[in-house]
């Protein structure tokens, strides 16, 4: 299987913001113009109720036909009189009824008014699919039946079958060619069906003076002829109308759209002829005569952008957008026009609009892509073009824009692969052909720009000169050309160089600023001038021009002189939303120099100024708060610098305590962030998780801390969680690259490797150099059958010095073993053991190689060697394998079983149970999970499972033994009593008069809280309290003390609380006491903030209490009262004899007597009897999964389901009930 790396590439710094925009300049790519078409808006009529009534066919119900031969006379009877009877329930709407007569009729007699019948009922009750199947039946009976072939028409139209309707209605022309109605729906059919000139011959044919609806016919007439472009027909007909029926308002719209669309016709010949000045006046008329209309509004709008007149082609199509706002080329038009007038932010934004109505709308997309490279935002482009691409592979537009994007991105292997898919596609020859001459340019122009970077410039003029040769005219060329030149004081050459740049552009900005610097250097004074007078004349006419002018300051990270030339372009230009970003922009960069400088005051200053010019810019808001936060904790800053140096070095423990430290001063969410990193890195990953998800309830709005969250959630096997919170962040923040790439993780898992490819594609847009995803691009394009360009990405990778170039390796060497490339498979993993001693991945697959070939000694080594590096539940299973084929491993292979059993809870069921079962077989039938260690002499107070070590905390020390082990791991002795013990990842024991928290892996102490009449500790994930007072014991608690975090968080801020009358302390998703007295019991909601809640119930007292879908489960002797866990009030009752009751929130189990209840959501959802009962005291124990292990009577330990079926059960002999907790 390929490899796809971990992700624990170091992403922010927690230091400054990230940086908002890109900075790239947009060159050298070409735009594909779009040929906006217009469709002319007919009027639409729909079908005319009096059709329903006209005298032909006029009939309300059912009546009696002609008599059938050959029938039996009663049943005739029979059948219509209830067809009759059926008729007088239609008109009472008794609709049911009327069908159940007419199914009896026609049971009796199949008469034609039976199936009428039926279809009337059926169509009246909503019933269309079924009526039309009844009138059919009808239609059998009687072909020619008027009102059955209109209805059926109509009710066929009505369900959009056009097809089938016209059959009716031609059948009507057919039989009743006189009735000119017929003809006239006939004619209505061919227009909706698009057959204009059919529908011209029919509609004529209706046109008859004893028609009733003669102004409809002449409206129909108008329109169609409207569409084929008959204007003076269409005239003629809408005057007939309107002079039929001079109330018709539809007839004079119809002749202005008739005089509309001869003028916009008019137009677009005029603009094909290049004539502008005579389509502006013809559109212009087009919009006198259809005010109302969009269509020639936008027309007129892309005349005025061809004239020029940019500022009267935004006022054209601002109206024509509200008029008609689903117009996706119209919105498009004004898009243009309104980045014409400067203001590109909203021309994005309109396109935005349009996408949110329809995602898919390819040409949206494609013209956002340019929108957005337009400001200068190639990231956001090449996202659109993506889009795009990926709901229509084939359009070529989009992927000749993300192409030159692409190259000018210098990301020339993506560039490649748009370039042989645009090989494929139908599209202009010319562009192909042009499109790979500029790849082969770019290809010369990227290797000399890599040795310019390298200050290698006689290598860098050699590969420029090469792309000159394939287009002597590239601007991009002669101006690298004049650029390097300039550099090696060359300065006759360099000026050549630009003043060809300048005769192939004549509005080329960066010649004009390469002459800049170069007449700046050689003290030419008057050359310099007349460059700028030409560069001001430029500015003046074209502000993008100018704009373009000031990137190149930005890409050279020159911001003093960037804000310079924008200051003064915004002068001329107060309100062009591109330079107001721009400037916004490189000021914004000034206040990050600022803050890394730890001048905040100054930072703050210039983000205010950012703030005026542009508040939207991204990145601008999140700026603010962490410099003011950075402000305000300055004297922590070197702190937080030692502790980030310590993280990024790998001293997880060390760096664990430095940022806990940190948040106690300074509760930053990224903090929590690297606590719970450093935790997992520790081993300690469900603490790790734990803490996540509080500082993700905690702070909503931070993106470091979900992400971080949503990672862990894929490792806890919750992907479907991490996949809907991964959407929800990008949906919100397109950019945020990691959560792409996670995404493509998760769809990979999913065994979606088309999606996986675009998530991973999206992320490396917004990060090319995140090399977890580009591995990860690599699996998917594998696993797609792309092993060419698979190879491509890893063998990319191998050119990054950071993260990652190991297993590039390795997958490398995975693909040549995929392909039986064995020899060349193994040189390169024994290459890699030498290369990453400390990698793990080349041990395991060389022990496979060395196990296929039947070396299994050698292939022991090597997976040794791997579980030393590190272990994992595959490395196990693998070195089982090995030791199963070898003699005289018994020792070896039982251990190995055993330590899957044990340290692995994961391991899939089918696994375990195979394991169980060979153990069982190696052992005799004496299948045992734990050490053979005797329990200590001194009875424990608690046993906890913490990984592979089973720790008895016993009256006063602490006793840890490690499974498969004769002899403990530490003991750890106390001067005094151990009053109570549990595990919140920590150890924490309780003596009487301090609380210690212990480190569960060695047994060293991390905390201690000083803290008089302790009895014992309650609480979870972080929420740990100690109940303390002169008298312990269940009824006697009355005390209850937060500990917090640190024994140091408790000294500043203590949260205690005191019960006015003893009770006991309970924990269930939040701290609860609870008193009784007599038949009485109060629950006690803790608050250590605010006012507590109390409610009185009428029970005994309380046996358990747990925490379940929002409800309160609590047992007492005689059964379980629901509470709400809001207001404590109580919502129902168990009655039952309860003994014992635990779960968690998604089931809870309830014993009574040999009876087994499961709980969900507050009630039983089964019940069933143990196979034996449970021995007397604690010997049942729930477990996840919603499972069950306990010990009977008979000394048998049984693991069950929720449904009471056994999946497991053993004799382990002699067996201290105390050990459940930790046995399976």
């Amino acid at each position: 299987m390929i490899k796809i790396g971990h992700d624990n590439q170091r992403r922010t710094s927690l230091f400054e913001p990230g940086i908002g925009i890109p900075s790239n300049v947009w060159t050298r790519t070409k735009r594909n113009t779009m040929n906006t078409r217009f469709i002319t808006a007919l009027i639409l009529l729909s079908a005319s109720l009096w059709l329903f009534n006209c005298k032909t066919a006029q009939r309300s119900d059912a009546v009696e036909r002609e008599t059938p031969a050959n029938v039996d006379p009663a049943k005739l009877s029979k059948s219509r009189e209830l067809i009759r009877q059926g008729n007088l329930a239609v008109v009472q709407k008794q609709y049911k009824k009327a069908q159940d007569l007419a199914e009896q009729s026609i049971q009796v007699l199949p008469l034609f008014e039976g199936y009428y019948l039926k279809g009337l009922a059926l169509s009246r009750a909503g019933e269309e699919a079924q009526a039309l199947e009844a009138f059919e039946k009808a239609e059998e009976l009687n072909p020619t039946d008027q009102q059955l072939l209109l209805t059926s028409g109509l009710l066929y139209d009505s369900m959009d079958q056009p097809e089938k309707a016209q059959e009716k209605y031609l059948k009507l022309t057919q039989t009743y060619p006189n009735e000119p109605v017929y003809w006239y729906r006939a004619g209505v059919g061919f227009k909706n069906l698009g057959e204009l000139d059919k529908a011209y011959e029919y509609l004529k044919r209706s046109v008859s003076d004893d028609f009733e609806h003669i102004d409809q016919a002449y409206l129909q007439l108008g329109d169609v002829c409207l569409e084929q472009k008959k204007y003076e027909e269409s005239e003629k007909y809408f005057a007939l109308a309107g002079k039929a029926n001079p109330k018709m308002e539809e007839a004079d719209t119809g002749k202005n759209a008739s005089q509309s669309a001869r003028f916009m016709d008019q137009g677009n010949q005029a603009l094909e002829k290049g004539d502008v000045p005579a389509a502006i006046q013809a559109f212009q008329k087009a919009v006198n005569f259809s005010p109302q209309s969009a269509a020639p509004r936008f027309l007129l709008g892309k005349a005025y952008l061809q004239s020029g007149e940019n500022d009267k082609a935004l006022a054209s199509t601002t109206e024509g957008i509200k008029l008609s706002p689903d117009s996706v080329s119209g919105r498009i038009i004004h898009a243009t026009a309104l980045r014409k007038n400067g203001k590109t932010l909203q021309a994005r934004k309109v396109l935005e609009v349009g996408l949110e109505k329809d995602p898919e709308q390819i040409e949206l997309l494609n013209q956002l892509g340019l929108a957005c490279r337009d400001a200068g935002d190639n990231k956001c482009a090449l996202v659109q073009f993506e889009k795009a691409l990926k709901i229509k592979p084939e359009h070529y537009p989009s992927r000749l824009n993300a192409f030159y994007t692409y190259i000018d991105a210098r990301r020339y292997d993506e560039a490649e692969r748009h370039l042989k898919a645009l090989e494929g596609l139908k599209m202009p020859e010319e562009e192909k052909e042009t499109a790979r001459t500029y790849f082969k340019l770019a290809r010369f122009l990227g290797t000399g720009d890599k040795y310019f970077e390298k200050n290698e410039f006689y290598r860098a003029v050699l590969e420029y000169q090469k792309a000159l040769k394939v287009d002597p005219k590239s601007t991009a060329a002669l101006n690298s050309l004049g650029r390097t030149e300039l550099l090696r004081r060359r300065f006759g050459v360099a000026e050549k160089h630009y003043q060809q740049a300048l005769k192939s552009d004549p509005g080329n900005v960066q010649a004009m600023e390469g002459l800049l610097r170069l007449y700046s250097q050689t003290g030419n004074a008057v050359a310099k001038r007349n460059m700028q007078v030409k560069l001001e004349k430029l500015s003046q006419s074209n502000p993008e021009a100018a704009v373009a002018f000031g990137r190149l300051y930005e890409d050279d990270q020159e911001w003093q002189k960037a804000r310079d030339h924008y200051e003064k372009l915004l002068k001329r230009f107060p309100e062009h939303e591109l330079v107001r970003r721009r400037l916004a922009y490189v000021i914004y960069r000034q206040a990050l120099d600022k803050n890394r400088q730890n001048n905040p005051n100054a930072a703050l200053q210039l983000i205010a100024k950012a703030e005026s010019l542009d508040k939207d810019l991204p990145g601008l808001a999140n700026a603010r708060e962490i410099i003011e936060d950075n402000k305000k904790n300055a004297r922590y800053l070197p702190e937080l610098e030692r502790a980030e140096d310590t993280y990024q070095s790998g001293r997880f423990a060390r760096a664990e305590r430095m940022f806990r430290d940190l948040h106690a001063k300074w509760p930053r969410p990224a903090f929590l962030v690297r606590i719970a990193d450093s935790l997992i890195q520790q081993g300690k990953e469900q603490e790790g998780f734990r803490l996540l998800e509080k500082a993700a309830a905690e702070n909503p709005s931070s993106m470091e801390v979900r992400e971080a969250m949503y990672a862990n959630f894929i490792r806890a096997g919750r992907a479907d969680e991490a996949e809907k919170g991964f959407k929800s962040i990008v949906d919100s923040q397109e950019d945020a690259y990691y959560s792409h790439y996670k995404l493509g993780i998760i769809h990979l898992m999913e065994d979606d490797p088309e999606d996986a490819f675009d998530s991973f594609q999206t992320a490396l847009i917004y990060r090319p150099d995140f090399i977890p995803a580009r591995l990860a691009r690599g699996v998917a394009l594998y696993e797609q059958g792309k092993q060419q360009e698979s190879e491509k990405d890893f063998k990319e990778a191998l050119k990054f010095d950071n993260f990652g170039k190991e297993l590039a390796r390795l997958n490398l060497a995975l693909i040549d073993l995929n392909a039986n490339e064995v020899g060349r498979a193994r040189k390169s993993l024994e290459e890699m053991v030498k290369m990453y001693p400390s990698f793990s991945d080349p041990h395991y697959h060389l022990s496979y190689l060395d196990y296929e070939d039947g070396r299994y000694t050698q292939a022991l080594n090597h997976i040794n060697k791997a579980i030393e590096l590190e272990t994992t539940v595959q490395y196990h299973k693998a070195k089982a394998r090995i030791l199963e084929k070898m003699p005289g491993q018994r020792v070896a292979l039982e251990k190995t079983y055993r330590t899957l059993l044990q340290d692995f809870p994961a391991l899939e069921d089918e696994d375990r149970k195979d394991i169980r079962q060979k153990l069982a077989r190696l052992s005799s039938g004496e299948s045992r999970t734990l050490s053979p260690m005797e329990m200590p002499a001194v009875e424990p107070i608690k046993v906890i499972r913490h990984r592979d070590l089973v720790i008895y905390i016993e009256k006063t020390r602490i006793v840890a033994a490690r499974l498969g082990s004769e002899s403990p791991a530490y003991v750890k002795k106390f001067d005094a009593p151990v009053m109570d013990g549990t595990q919140d990842y920590w150890i924490y024991i309780a003596l009487r008069n301090k609380i210690i928290s212990m480190d569960p892996s060695t047994g060293e102490t991390v905390d201690v809280w000083e803290m008089e009449n302790v009895c014992r500790l309650l609480g979870a994930d972080g929420d740990l309290a100690a109940v303390t007072g002169q008298a312990c014991g269940a009824g006697k608690e009355t005390e209850l003390k937060m500990l917090g975090l640190t024994a140091e968080e408790r000294i500043l801020s203590p949260r205690n609380f005191k019960a006015p009358a003893g009770g006991t302390y309970f924990y269930a998703n939040g701290f609860y006491h609870t008193a009784t007295a007599g038949n009485s019991t109060t629950v006690t909601k803790v608050s250590f903030d605010g006012e507590s809640l109390k409610k009185t119930h009428p029970v005994g007292a309380v046996k358990a209490l747990n925490h379940q879908d929002g409800s309160l489960l609590l047992a007492h002797a005689k059964g379980v009262l629901v509470l709400d866990a809001d207001d404590l009030e109580s919502s129902s009752s168990l009655d039952m004899t309860v003994d014992w009751m635990d779960g968690d929130s998604d089931q809870v189990f309830l014993m009574s007597g040999q009876k087994l209840h499961v709980i969900k959501a507050g009630d039983i959802e089964s019940s069933f009897t143990l196979p034996v009962a449970a021995r007397p005291g604690k010997s049942v124990h729930a477990l996840p999964e919603s499972r069950l292990i306990y010990i009977g009577k008979d000394g048998i330990l049984r693991l069950i389901d929720e449904k009471g079926k056994v999946l497991w059960k053993e004799n382990p002999g002699k067996f201290d009930s105390r050990l459940l907790s930790v046995y399976y």
